[in-house]
């Protein structure tokens, strides 16, 4: 009875318990500098989330158990390699967690399993990323090979003696009742979710808490949105208005191409230059993981990119904006479409893609725009080629369509950014005025690899990732020099922004400052726009309304962001993780379960946190999630034309 195949059950789900745990402290001390000291709670606590996700991982292999618990030869190796093909998967995820989790700020949850499939990005990289993350590796092998080990000495144990009936009923029952607990967290009313691991550790330590298994699986075919209904839908609508109207900020026909300060209405920060009679060009150009923090500028110091921090001084710098994700995959809907991952799923690889949905491409293209997008990566990474259609642009270029083929190929993503961002400004050359175009570049993403001369002239800072943003960065002062010769510069507004961080120096340097947000954003236009620095909160999900604020739009149009050159809401940013919500204002960050306040983390070290403040910033953020959840449900992204 104690040697049975309800206690060798117990023992091997016990054992890969163990191993689970020894996952969290290596996790642990992978992001150490992210999670300093978690207290033992989080520990404790993240061993309730293990239990659920053995249970649901290895469903197929104990209903194999419940049917016979056989241990011949033939039959013993059928449940072996069930346990431990099952249990490879979720280690798999597990131990991905360890490194990507740097990048994405977030235990991977199911639309990580679309990335992985879109394209051929996965099988392409993943040489290199073994090259890289080696000791990941080793640690996943040594798991499998130490519970493989384990499941082996204790079946040793079993004895396998007749047993009788009611025992063999019994036992099963028993089982059964254990999975059901397990699986659902415990007694309690609602099956245990992301969200509950904040108990064990707050919304800091959240991740250390959970496990990689747990949050594919609760996402996995889940619905992706819930609706709120924190307060009446007029007050939302004040609050975080969706519906723009950048009429009301202008003089007559045309903008006055002057911005306003937040503080006072009507105010300039700056001259008013005239605006050129003919549309505006647009140019956005999305930096790989370029990070504020390494501006000097921005963050102080020497930097990384002296050439954007040199554009910085004669164009409208905003100082302290930020990414709405922490994802490739979450930045280019925030920048182009002014749509935040305000969920657990990419937007690209929700549900909610197929929706019509506006973009800056559908509003100007509406407007008489030529519209575009290059990025010199395979066609299909990340599903960018499909998004970019879906959101109005009438040309996707990507590697396919590069005019050297793999000429300039890195071995790895796609075409170096030097080439590439001349071949983009060919491009453009070609263009039909007016047009809109966007460029993703992709030399300062992992592996930060660059040819040897590259590699040497560029050498230097103490990170992997500081000279391939040296050389992007000599590649963006290169384009630069060849479109300012071109007859349409001069009628054309540049936004340069990142689309999201990655490899972060943190040596406290910048505070509380949410560093792993913090991107630079410029709107440079020196024949329109004159130089100034603003100095207030913004978001990537702004960008859309801000660039057609500035152009002189003068049509309502949906946006779950604002413009940042006039006063329309209050100057927050947002961003979402493992269903927890934190809104930054420029002295304090709240963190938001989607109930409660769980944490208000204050900028400035040494600051006491403002609870009037604090509670005004919970408010509005409760109105962005009871928009954002509202109008992704009700499939109402656009503003609807007028029936006749």
């Amino acid at each position: 009875m104690f040697r049975g195949p309800l206690t060798i059950l117990l023992l091997r789900l016990g054992a890969l318990g163990a191993l689970y745990s020894a996952l969290r402290i290596a996790f642990w001390l992978y992001n150490l500098a992210l999670f300093p000291s978690p207290p033992i709670r989080a520990f404790l606590g993240g061993i309730r989330f293990d239990a659920s996700a053995i249970a649901w991982s290895n469903a197929p292999w104990i209903l194999l158990i419940l049917i016979t618990p056989r241990t011949g030869r033939a039959w013993g190796r059928v449940q072996l390699a069930l346990f431990l093909m099952l249990n490879a998967v979720a280690l798999f995820f597990n131990c991905i967690d360890l490194g990507y989790f740097d990048f994405s700020l977030k235990r991977s949850t199911a639309d990580f399993l679309q990335i992985l499939v879109s394209g051929n990005d996965t099988a392409n990289l993943a040489p290199a990323f073994v090259h890289d993350y080696w000791h990941i590796a080793v640690i996943y092998i040594v798991s499998l090979v130490a519970l493989a080990w384990s499941y082996l000495r204790i079946g040793r144990l079993q004895i396998t003696e007749p047993a009788s009936w009611p025992w063999q009923v019994g036992w099963r029952l028993i089982t059964v009742a254990l999975f059901v607990l397990a699986s659902r967290g415990g007694t309690q009313l609602i099956p245990l979710q992301s969200i509950d691991a904040a108990k064990y550790g707050g919304g800091s330590y959240l991740p250390v808490v959970l496990n990689t298994p747990f949050t594919i699986l609760t996402t996995l075919g889940k619905p992706t949105l819930i609706q709120r209904n924190y307060m009446e839908q007029a007050e939302a609508d004040a609050l975080w208005p969706v519906i723009q109207d950048n009429t009301r900020f202008m003089d007559g026909p045309i903008a006055p191409w002057s911005v306003w300060d937040e503080g006072a209405a009507h105010t300039p920060l700056g001259n008013a230059v005239p605006p050129p009679i003919a549309k505006p060009n647009v140019v956005v150009i999305i930096l790989e993981s370029f990070s504020a923090l390494y501006s000097g500028k921005l963050a102080g110091g020497e930097g990384y990119m002296p050439f954007l921090d040199s554009l910085m001084a004669q164009g409208l710098n905003f100082t302290n904006a930020y990414a709405n994700g922490r994802r490739s995959i979450d930045g280019i809907p925030s920048i182009l479409a002014s749509m935040p991952q305000w969920m657990d799923e990419a937007f690209i690889t929700s549900p909610y893609a197929s929706l019509p949905f506006t973009s800056l491409a559908s509003i100007l293209g509406n407007e008489g725009y030529r519209t575009s997008f290059y990025h010199g990566g395979r066609n299909g990474t990340m599903g960018f080629d499909g998004f970019v259609k879906s959101a109005g642009f009438e040309r996707y270029v990507g590697l396919n369509e590069y005019d050297k083929g793999e000429a300039d190929f890195d071995g790895h993503w796609g075409v170096r950014d030097r080439p590439f961002l001349q071949f983009y400004a060919r491009e453009l050359n070609k263009e039909q005025q007016p047009f809109l175009s966007a460029v993703f570049t992709l030399s300062s993403h992992h592996p930060y690899e660059l040819p040897k001369d590259d590699a040497e002239h560029f050498a230097g800072g103490n990170m992997p990732i500081h000279p391939t943003l040296r050389y992007t960065d000599d590649a963006l002062r290169q384009f630069f020099a060849t479109v300012r010769t071109m007859p349409w510069y001069d009628n054309t507004l540049f936004v340069i922004t990142a689309d999201h961080t990655a490899d972060l120096e943190r040596n406290g340097s910048q505070g509380h400052r949410p560093i792993d947000y913090w991107v630079p954003l410029l709107y440079y236009a020196p024949k329109i726009l004159l130089p100034y620095q603003v100095d207030r909160v913004t978001q990537h999900i702004d960008i859309v309304p801000t660039v057609l604020d500035v152009i002189g739009y003068s049509k309502p149009f949906f946006s779950f962001g604002h413009t940042a050159v006039h006063s329309v809401v209050q100057p927050y940013a947002i961003w979402s993780n493992n269903g927890l919500y934190t809104v930054t204002s420029a002295k304090q960050q709240v963190q938001f379960d989607g109930e409660k306040i769980l944490n208000v983390l204050t900028i400035i070290p040494g600051m006491a946190p403002d609870p009037v403040e604090a509670a005004a910033m919970e408010l509005h953020l409760k109105a962005a999630i009871q928009q954002y959840n509202a109008h992704m449900a009700g499939s109402e992204l656009t503003i609807k034309p007028e029936q006749p």
